[in-house]
């Protein structure tokens, strides 16, 4: 869960799992995250990257936004990716000019709390709708990115088939924890499965009995016996 106030900074509420503070600094490149209680202070400036790392990592993410009733949509609302202004448009209008590396999946619900409209909307992965294929290593040697310039050029990871169960479509990129690689497209229920402190009552998936690890090849060092893959 994301909320975006009208003023003051970024609250994010993330499943407690061993390595978050690690990857609010190496995957969405905030420099200190503060943690209050179980919720994360973070920069505005953040937010797309932190949508787009959370849709790889989780699959779905509720962003709560709040939003002046008097402002008008802009230039910068029509080329958001999704969630970059705070306009009344309840974005409707946000990202229409742009390709964006995720989408509303649900309706918005929104709440009047006078001066602002609140809304909660679901954004999971972009999708696609060619035939999805195989994965031959298109992004290969590449460092995992979240911002829109380092992902320029990237195929969706709804254009291939999950790596790990080769039974449903990928949604998200996998990436290697410890070098920091993209390594392949996987679907939510495979991408998921190795969570630690998350438990099957709060939602977590079956994992897939198909699974295949030899993904992880991709990785670059993935050699490297020193410094292990992450799972």
């Amino acid at each position: 869960m994301v909320w975006l106030p009208l003023h003051g900074q970024v609250i994010a509420k993330i499943p407690a799992q061993k390595g978050n503070r690690r990857w609010l600094h190496e995957t969405v490149r905030v420099r200190s995250p503060q943690l209050n209680g179980d919720r994360w202070s973070l920069p505005r400036s953040c937010l797309v990257q932190l949508v787009t790392a959370a849709v790889d990592r989780c699959g779905l993410i509720v962003l709560w936004r709040d939003m002046s009733k008097l402002s008008r949509c802009t230039r910068a609302c029509l080329e958001a990716t999704g969630a970059e202004c705070d306009c009344s448009c309840l974005g409707a209008h946000h990202g229409q000019d742009s390709e964006g590396w995720f989408e509303r999946v649900g309706d918005a619900v929104v709440a009047d709390l006078g001066e602002c409209t609140r809304t909660a909307v679901v954004y999971g992965a972009r999708g696609s709708d060619a035939d999805a294929g195989v994965y031959d290593g298109e992004l290969a040697g590449q460092h995992y990115r979240v911002d829109r310039a380092g992902r320029r050029g990237w195929p969706a990871a709804a254009q291939f088939m999950c790596a790990g169960c080769m039974s449903l479509r990928a949604s998200v990129w996998d990436h290697c924890h410890t070098h920091g690689f993209v390594r392949a497209p996987l679907c939510n229920r495979c991408n998921t499965r190795y969570w630690s402190g998350w438990r099957a009552q709060r939602g977590r998936a079956v994992p897939s009995r198909n699974l295949d690890d030899s993904y992880y090849r991709w990785c670059p060092k993935h050699a490297d016996a020193r410094r292990l893959c992450s799972a």
